[in-house]
């Protein structure tokens, strides 16, 4: 059920038998900088799998509005309308917590599309859930997208949507919550169902959309917008500078790994 005070929608006594329990995540947040960004809504569905197949129907559902810290911009408002009147009984994220962290803890994988920008918030707003999340549980469905459709115009989750029919038969609204989670549990899925990547175990899954992306435009610094290969071959010293900078790799390690390959590729040219 969405909202509040009934968090969970599935009966508290059903079971996970399946072997594999993942956890679909999606947040709605006052701003786009997941370093002070603040939650306004919280949704999570808790799956069970019989390796990379559903074992069952959804096992438990979580969904609540949040009560942030700072007033709800009309530009975020505007992506998800969830507005101040709306979150001004809701309870602060500390105070849901408790419900959380049992799904949490319970689940093997924790599955968020970019989960680069819900993660960080999360550990953040709710350190007692999220504070002890290690990066290999986690798996980014966006990434996931990447790498099975590289060539798509648009990764964006409402756009992947839209392109292979995904969410008719879910409840509610688009950029809420609840709708994204399931939205999320739907494209990954899609993805193992229809054949794009070859893995056989969740573990192969979480491996595999960690690996590195092939970078086609630089980001940042001068070149922003530039095509990487271009840059490669035009600017040798300014290549060499990026490798030898530490926060490269650490920052953007799909380019590094790019740039390497284009290095390796022209090496191999000669």
């Amino acid at each position: 059920m969405k909202g509040y005070p009934d968090l969970f929608s599935a009966d508290e006594g059903q079971k996970l038998s399946p072997a594999i329990r993942v956890l679909y995540l999606d947040t709605e947040t006052t701003g786009a900088d997941p370093s002070t960004a603040d939650l306004c809504e919280v949704g999570a569905v808790l799956t069970g799998y019989a390796g990379l197949q559903a074992g069952g129907s959804q096992v438990q559902e979580f969904s609540s509005l949040v009560r942030p810290t700072d007033l709800i911009p009309p530009e975020a408002s505007a992506v998800h309308h969830i507005t101040n009147s709306m979150v001004s009984g809701a309870p602060a994220a500390k105070q849901l917590e408790a419900a959380l962290k049992p799904l949490v803890d319970a689940a093997d994988v924790i599955c968020a599309h970019n989960s680069p920008f819900d993660i960080p918030i999360l550990k953040r707003t709710m350190p007692r859930s999220f504070g002890h999340l290690k990066d290999a549980r986690v798996l980014d469905s966006l990434r996931l997208a990447r790498h099975a459709w590289p060539d798509l115009p648009s990764h964006a989750l409402q756009a992947l949507r839209y392109r292979f029919g995904l969410g008719d038969d879910i409840g509610g609204d688009a950029h809420r919550a609840l709708f994204d989670a399931h939205l999320v549990r739907e494209l990954v899925e899609f993805v193992v169902a229809s054949k794009a990547v070859e893995c056989a175990t969740w573990e192969e899954l979480l491996e595999y959309a960690r690996s590195p992306l092939d970078v086609t435009t630089f980001t940042f610094g001068k070149y922003r917008g530039s095509l990487v290969e271009d840059i490669v071959a035009q600017d040798a010293d300014y290549v060499r500078w990026l490798l030898q900078q530490k926060w490269v790799p650490a920052d953007y390690p799909d380019l590094f790994h790019t740039i390497l390959r284009k290095l390796g590729s022209q090496d191999q040219e000669r």
